[in-house]
Parts: structure tokens; sequence; C-alpha cells
């Protein structure tokens, strides 16, 4: 019965080992199964051996059988407990090495020296079995003190386990194991020296590591048969969700190749599944692109996939849909590469309202040019009128001239005068005319690095007419030591313009002589230079000031409040902001532009 159970559990271990290899754990208990159902049966023919010379032969393959299953049990509790002590199971093996060897190099083995005779024991339902009588070998000393060993090396194992919190492990197999060397290590030394006379029972005592490993074996079943459940489960959750999810679901195995593509991204470029599946992944995309994607493929065989990308992909119809996705690295159970996963949301429609409002975007500024250069109308032909005037006078006064009959050289002189005018006053209105080509012209961003002052004057110099007009007295405070700043320059005359044209609005209301503007430039901490346009006007009140910078929002009829939503805009992508405030004589209206000094973060 006894060898018919460990050989059971033996051939179930091994079953476990064909199919999990690595897990050498299941080596040793096959082991001492096969020694334990093998002591069985030695122990069987010991119980009837007729001759000395059989039970003496018998008795080495016993200890053989013992030592065969007392060292992997050893390793086997070092395996399953951890917190065994590894030089103690060093010393154990050792010792029953020894003690093997002497068992086959002793005459009588490794129990006796001598066997005198044989004696036929009666047991309690009247059978009989043998026992020998002889002289002890001083070598079974050594295998008795291996056994000891063993005892102190489990229960140790156990309670150091039991106390990092694996208290089932520590009881089942620390339990079954100090329960087997108690019965059958403690049993067979006292049957060897006399003291009991009952047949050796190793294998029977082994049933103790049988029936916990056995329960072992049922458990991990129960869980099997439950993790295998919720695999299963699993499994058709994520089948599922990768059916329904709105996203795109693409596998590309460890060569690069399409293992897998889900029902929306089969919809989003056209291609049905098996036309992907087997596919390199690099013909999916544009050829310009496949290169790099290669390479990529490659780096993340070896350091893992960038976990976000963005890649274009080539529909059926010939179109391109660009996604931006989210890969992951996948792993077989020994760490190896089994390629990628990647999920990918569509930005095609997104990227193309982006373009669609940056277009927009970029209209509305050159509307809000126009727009606030149309109010100038008046202002640039007085501004014009000048020095048109101007040459108009000159050309005629230099034609009186050129009529005397007899020129002299005073005249001369003072015609050479009247042209150098003209020439002049052409220059001067074709500043003005060149000024608002700027002003109009369409484009994106130009950094470049200038002073502060020049678009302030230049600027000044557009409105110098209509102020005039209007009664205005303008005053600068502009710090002539300020380091250049780092900004685009016509954008900088368009946030400048529209506060000094808010500026002069507001101060229509204000009684003629009592009309100022003050502009000031000056630095702003160590990194930026800070403008202000003030004016002696009614002021703003706290709701107009809340919402001034929102787009459409005017407090004056005809006005289409873009003014200031786009000079703040304008300040923001240049990384300035600007911002309003009352003060004691109007409004107050600044913003901040970077210095060039200060190093600018790239893109």
């Amino acid at each position: 019965m006894c060898g018919a159970a460990s050989f059971m559990l033996g051939l179930l271990h091994l079953m476990l080992w064909f199919k999990d290899r690595r897990s050498y754990v299941y080596l040793l208990s096959v082991l001492m199964a096969f020694s334990a159902g093998a002591g069985s049966m030695t122990e069987l023919a010991l119980m009837h051996a007729n001759s000395i010379d059989a039970y003496r032969v018998l008795l080495r393959w016993a200890n053989l059988f013992v030592f065969t299953l007392l060292v992997p049990m050893v390793w086997f509790v070092r395996a399953r407990l951890p917190a065994a002590r590894r030089w103690l199971a060093v010393l154990i093996t050792t010792l029953w090495a020894v003690a093997i060897l002497a068992n086959w190099l002793s005459p009588y083995s490794l129990v006796y020296s001598h066997i005198m005779d044989l004696r036929q024991m009666p047991t309690f339902w009247g059978e009989h079995f043998t026992l020998a009588s002889g002289q002890p070998n001083p070598w079974v000393h050594l295998a008795n003190l291996a056994s000891v060993l063993i005892i102190i090396f489990v229960i140790d194992a156990a309670a150091r386990t039991w106390r990092e919190g694996d208290r089932r492990r520590a009881i089942l197999v620390g339990g079954s194991v100090a329960t087997f060397m108690v019965l059958g290590g403690i049993h067979a030394p006292l049957v060897d020296a006399g003291l009991i006379e009952t047949p050796y029972m190793v294998s029977f005592a082994f049933l103790a590591i049988v029936l916990a490993l056995s329960y072992e074996l049922v458990s991990e079943a129960v869980l099997a048969s439950r993790y295998a459940k919720e695999v299963r489960a699993s499994e058709a959750r994520l089948r599922s969700l990768l059916t329904e999810v709105q996203l795109a679901v693409i596998g590309i195995d460890p060569m690069g190749r399409v293992n897998y593509a889900n029902p929306f991204l089969e919809r989003l470029i056209g291609h049905p599944e098996q036309d992907l599946i087997g596919k390199p992944m690099a013909s999916l995309v544009q050829a310009s692109d496949r290169a790099e994607l290669s390479e990529r493929l490659a780096a993340a065989s070896r350091t893992g996939p960038r976990p976000h990308s963005r890649w274009d992909l080539v529909c059926a119809s010939g179109g391109v849909r660009s996604l931006a996705w989210s890969t992951v690295r996948l792993n077989t159970t020994d760490g190896c590469y089994a390629g990628l996963l990647s999920i990918g949301e569509d930005l095609t429609e997104q990227l193309a309202a982006e373009r669609d409002l940056e277009r927009t975007r970029r209209e509305m500024e050159r509307l809000g040019r126009v727009t606030m250069l149309g109010e100038l109308v008046s202002a640039l032909a007085h501004e014009l009128n000048q020095p048109l005037t101007a040459i108009l006078s000159n050309a005629q006064a230099a034609r009186r001239f050129l009529a005397a009959e007899s020129p002299d050289l005073r005249e001369l002189r003072e015609l050479r005068e009247i042209l150098d005018d003209i020439v002049d006053d052409d220059k001067r209105a074709a500043d003005v005319i060149q000024r608002l080509r700027r002003m109009l012209r369409k484009g994106d961003i130009e950094r470049e690095h200038f002073p502060i002052q020049e678009p302030i004057r230049a600027v000044l110099g557009l409105l110098n007419g209509e102020f005039e007009r209007l009664g205005i007295a303008v005053r600068e405070e502009l710090d002539p030591g300020l380091p250049p700043v780092d900004a685009d320059r016509v954008e900088t005359q368009q946030v400048v313009m529209n506060l000094l044209m808010n500026a002069a609005q507001a101060l229509c209301e204000s009684p003629p002589g009592q009309r100022e503007v003050l502009i000031r430039a000056a630095c702003h901490g160590a990194d930026a230079a800070v403008v202000s346009v003030e004016d002696s006007g009614p002021g703003i009140s706290p709701d107009a000031l809340a919402r001034a910078f929102e787009p459409f929002y005017t407090s004056r009829s005809g006005g289409l409040g873009i003014g200031l939503a786009i000079c703040r805009r304008i300040l923001e992508a240049h990384g300035g902001r600007i911002w309003g405030e009352q003060t004691n004589r109007g409004a107050r209206f600044s913003f901040t532009l970077p210095l060039a000094t200060r190093e600018q973060p790239d893109g």
C-alpha cells in the first residue's frame, strides 16, 4: 500500500515536470516518492529474509533508498521554504554522502559491522517478521546525526516561514516533513539499537508527505481550474473590448509583421483583417516613413518601444489617416521579446480642424489689423496731405523760378533747395505708405531682436496727424538703456497701435486741453520689458475691465471687440502678457515682451 501510494505520487509529479521542465522541485519530489516506493519493497523483503547474506544485501539497498529519499527531501524543503538555511542543507547532504559511502564499503552495511543471526519476531495479529542481531557499525551515528539535523533544519525553516507570513506553506511542508522524520528518522535508529522490536517502517512514515503533497496537488488543481475560468472570462472581456472600442488596435510580432487588427482599424483604413495579418507593419505607413518605423521596431525588440508616437496609415482608398499611438512591449513568460501591442487614436479630423482654426485665427488677426487701420484713414490722409501739399507748393515755386528769363545764381541755389525739399517730402510720403504695407501684410511670426522704442516711435509717427487733429498731447518716457526685445516687429506695432487708438477713442469724451497720453517703456524684472499706455480719459469700469480681453466684447458702438483679444493672443505667443487697470486720471493698459538677453525655448 505504501509503495503504491508513493509510486503514484511520483508518477503525478513526473508528468507535472514534463509539462514544466523548469520546475526542478517536481524532480525532487519524484526522486523522493520513487525512493520511498522502492524502500517500501525493500522493507517488505527484509521482513521475510531467510539468510544473513540476503538480509545484508537488502539492508544496504534500504540505506541507499533512505539516502535518495532524505537528501532530495532536504533540498525540496529548501525550494519550497526559501527561508531554510542553505548551509545546513549542504552540511546534511555532506554527512549523508559520507554515510552512504560507508554503507557500501562496510562488509555488512551502514547499520552493522557484523550480523550474527536473524530472529523471527511475531506481530500482534500472528504474522512473523525478520530482525537481525549484530555488532553496530560506528558510521551509523553519522547518519543518525544527519537525521537529527534534518529535524532541526525543517523546524527552523518552518518557523522562519511562519514569521514571514506564509503560514499555510509552513504547516503543509514543514509539518509533513517533520512528522515523517519523527516517525521514520527516530524509529529506525531505535530498531537498529534493538530498543524496539518492529519492522522498519520508513515508507509508512512517508505517507505523511504523500498526504501533504497530494493535498497540495488537489489545491493547485482547484486553483488552476478557478484561474482558468477567470482567464477565459478575462479573454472574453478583452475580445469584447477590442471589438467594440472606438480605437485602432494592432498587434505586431517580433518580425515586424501584423498579427492582430481590431474591427475599428479595419473600418478606419478600409483593409479587412485577413489582408492585414502577416503583412509587414512598415507597409501600412507612407513610403517616406517606412525606414524610420523599421528602425523603431528593431529598437523596441532591444530596449522597448516609445510609449507615445504618431504614425500616418495609408488607407485602401489611397488616403492617409493620422493616429496617435500608445505602445507596449509584449514578453514571453521567460522575458523574451514577443512583439508589440499598439492602441491608436484617430486624429485626422482633429488635426484638420486645428489647421482650419489656425487659418481662421490668422485671418482674424489680419482683419483686426485692417479694421484698425481703416479707422486711421482720415489720420493717414492728413499725414500724406502734408508732404503732398509741400511737394505741390515747391514744384510750383520751381516753375516760377524756371519761368524767369535770366535767373541769377541766388535763384539757382533756391531752386536747388526747393528740389531737395521735394525729395524729402516724397520720401516722407513713401515712408508712410511703406509702414502701412507692413502693417497690412499676412504671415507667420518672425522673431528678431530690436529696441522696443523703434515700433513705438513708428506707430507714433503714423498717428501723429490724428493726435494733432484731436488735440491729444503725447508724452514719452522710454528708457534709453532698455535692452532689445525678442519679438515680431510688425505684431508689436499692431499691439502698440491698438492700445494708442483705444486711448485716443477714450479721450474723445474728455474736454479739449485735458487730453493726454503717456507711453512708457522700462525693464520688468530681469528678463522682460514692459510697455504701458496711460490716458487721462474717464477710465474703465470694473465689469468692462474684467471682460476687456474677451473676443467680440466691446464697450463702444461700431467696434468689433477683437482688438484686445488679438493683442493678448500675440503677446502670449511671444511669452508675454497684457493687463489693464484703472488709475487716478484714467485707464492704463500694459504688456510685457521677453528681452533678447534671455535664452528662449526651442520651437
